[in-house]
């Protein structure tokens, strides 16, 4: 054997060695790599959703409690809701005031809007402790501000209710219920949103037989011939 054949054994021997050394440590890393994106869908992902679910329904509600009081202060029952009686004084007809109902939903969907994408911008504070997914660190720690939400489409729908509320008299309440779609960005994961939230906007009582139970209330349909 030649010195020359001798040092590209001895080189092939030195390139397979570092090859080995290379492996074993990719390897471990994979591993390591595979535990923790492991542990993060299963420990970490469904706290932080359970905690930003929370959150954002309780965000959600508020801002709709708000902003419908607030544009309820401006509002009366005569306002949203056309009563006509007949000659002997009972209802003949209940109607929606299409337009004045169209425009209150309007504007309480555009506050809520304004509402929540000022929480969307402001994003969800999430201690330290609680990205662990250890129960026992959760709410431990320094706080990190994570811009988790997309906001969607906020409406708004409308439905009656009637009560008898005494001889030939029947209470009617008007409900708005409002929905908020949302869609919660975690890395890796997302996860849509349907929030709603049902609130009273008005009632009164009226004279006459009405037909009782929920009555979905239509743009200036006649609920009452």
């Amino acid at each position: 054997m030649t010195q020359i054949e001798y040092n590209n054994i001895v080189a092939k021997v030195t390139i397979k060695k570092k090859r080995r050394r290379w492996i074993k440590p990719v390897i471990i890393s994979m591993i390591i790599i595979g535990l923790l994106v492991f542990y993060y869908f299963i420990r970490i992902v469904p706290v932080m959703r359970t905690m930003i679910v929370e959150r954002v329904r309780m965000q959600v509600s508020e801002a709709i409690d708000n902003m419908t009081e607030l544009e309820l202060k401006e509002i009366e029952y005569d306002d949203l809701i056309i009563t006509r009686y007949n000659s002997d004084g009972y209802l003949s007809v209940l109607q929606v005031n299409s337009v004045n109902v169209d425009m209150f939903s309007r504007r309480v969907t555009s506050l809520v809007r304004q509402e929540m994408a000022k929480f969307e911008e402001e994003g969800i504070p999430v201690a330290l402790g609680t990205l662990t997914g250890l129960p026992f660190l959760s709410g431990i720690g320094p706080e990190f501000q994570f811009q988790l939400l997309n906001l969607g489409v906020v409406d708004a729908e409308f439905y009656s209710e009637f009560l008898s509320s005494g001889i030939n008299q029947t209470l009617h309440k008007l409900y708005m219920r409002v929905v908020v779609n949302m869609t919660i960005v975690l890395p890796g994961y997302t996860m849509d949103l349907d929030n709603s939230s049902q609130v009273i906007i008005c009632e009164s009582v009226v004279s006459g037989e009405v037909p009782f139970g929920d009555v979905a209330i239509g743009g200036g349909s006649d609920l009452l011939p």
